[in-house]
């Protein structure tokens, strides 16, 4: 069983540790986040340190680190504290659930892979990456370092998805497009074409109609 801490102490950290403390392959000993952004010395009823005291209350040998950050700042923030722990001298774990189907050994230090996620043969993931639920990759998918695939999306064969990126809930991106680095892909959206660097993409929202449920229902059957 490995020992870990886990970075964070909001949304993200919560999920992560309710999923890792069902998974007998690990113990989270504590839970860290820089002084700042401390609201308490528990959370989850588990202790909270400052990340900066890690070295001096535990040995690097003995436990490993888990980061639970969002995707803020277009994942800069997430990719700073993966730096700063990596050059503490800690090794920062690839945790992949239990229940994704991981099905390539090419995937970098510190992702994160969560259940129903597919990761089909012949992907490459990068370090620092972040693949949320019901998540597709298929075949040849390469995901650079520093990325957020949201909930739900599919990344069609032979995609690229460029560094520090951000994919929304349920886009798709189709086969063979390359997106860019820095990009915000929005929920629900379709990309089938190459993007370029720093580029955001978004749906149009869901609009009201003048019917209320009940005769919508009946005109067209639902």
């Amino acid at each position: 069983m490995k020992s870990v801490i886990i970075i964070g102490n909001s949304i993200t950290a919560e999920v992560l540790y309710n999923l890792i403390k069902e998974d007998d392959r690990y113990k989270v000993k504590c839970f860290a986040v820089d002084r700042e952004f401390m609201s308490g010395n528990k959370f989850q009823g588990l202790k909270v340190v400052d990340i900066n005291d890690i070295p001096q209350l535990f040995n690097n040998t003995e436990v490993k680190i888990i980061i639970a950050v969002g995707y803020n700042n277009v994942n800069q923030d997430r990719e700073v504290i993966y730096s700063r722990l990596r050059d503490l001298n800690f090794e920062i774990e690839t945790y992949i659930h239990q229940d994704a189907l991981v099905h390539t050994k090419d995937i970098g230090n510190g992702c994160i892979i969560l259940p129903g996620s597919v990761v089909d043969p012949c992907c490459k993931i990068g370090e620092n990456t972040v693949i949320w639920s019901n998540v597709i990759c298929a075949h040849h998918t390469i995901i650079e370092d520093n990325c957020w695939v949201a909930s739900g999306s599919i990344l069609s064969g032979q995609t690229k998805i460029g560094k520090n990126t951000f994919i929304g809930v349920g886009a798709i991106i189709v086969n063979e497009v390359n997106i860019g680095e820095y990009n915000i892909i929005g929920a629900g959206s379709l990309i089938t074409k190459n993007t370029g660097d720093n580029e955001v993409y978004l749906t149009k929202a869901g609009e009201r109609i003048p019917f209320d449920s009940f005769n919508y229902a009946k005109v067209y059957g639902y």
